[in-house]
């Protein structure tokens, strides 16, 4: 199996495209796009390496074609020494919504997130401010949120206020909208029902990055 053929089932096991690898692994682009036009004989060193460390995988594996061992043989850890990680997968974090282009759109798209299996989002948000400080989300915790431009009462949304991106709990009756922060600071704003409110996703879970992911 060639190096080009072992990049195409790592790229796939990952969820992501080649540009994305590009951003997460700091290897240019057109490099990536040069390993299939141009081959991989003169690759260099340090390309081979941050491939390696990104996937997890010996040098060896990805420049030997019959080298099928991903990693080296090792000594067996002793019982109670193993702790498994969490299978992830990687989704673009949002940090605006440019009107009239899809919202996950690279234009709208800061960088890449890698995001546990079991949590089924579209898309992050790195959360800005104080005003969900009574659900703990704070300033520099990512959001995982699922894309809907709608969602049921008590519910906490991702919404466009002031031209930025940030969560709001939204609340509904035959007769209001009501945006809400979880902070008595800040003024809740109410608008007659039917209103076209710009709601991008559902938040269905935080992670403070000194901390470990919570539901919402």
């Amino acid at each position: 199996m060639t190096m080009t053929e072992k990049l195409d089932i790592l790229i796939s096991e990952r969820g992501i495209n080649k540009s994305q690898l590009s951003r997460l692994s700091g290897i240019p682009y057109m490099t990536i796009v040069n390993f299939y036009e141009k081959g991989t004989e003169n690759i260099k060193r340090s390309t081979l390496i941050k491939l390696s460390r990104f996937f997890n995988v010996t040098v060896d594996y990805l420049i030997i074609d019959e080298e099928t061992r991903r990693a080296y043989p090792s000594i067996a850890p002793k019982s109670g020494q193993i702790t498994a990680l969490p299978t992830s997968v990687v989704k673009p974090r949002i940090y605006r919504a440019i009107k009239g282009v899809p919202l996950l759109d690279e234009q709208n798209i800061a960088c890449y997130d890698e995001v546990p299996q079991s949590i089924r989002c579209d898309f992050t948000l790195r959360f800005s401010g104080d005003s969900m400080k009574k659900l703990n989300i704070n300033d520099g915790d990512i959001v995982y949120a699922s894309m809907m431009e709608d969602v049921r009462s008590h519910e906490v949304a991702v919404v466009m206020l002031d031209g930025a991106l940030t969560l709001r709990r939204v609340y509904k009756n035959d007769n209001q909208i009501v945006l809400m922060a979880e902070n008595p600071a800040y003024v809740p704003i109410v608008m007659r029902a039917g209103s076209n409110v710009h709601i991008l996703g559902k938040a269905v879970a935080f992670l403070n990055p000194n901390a470990s992911e919570s539901l919402v």
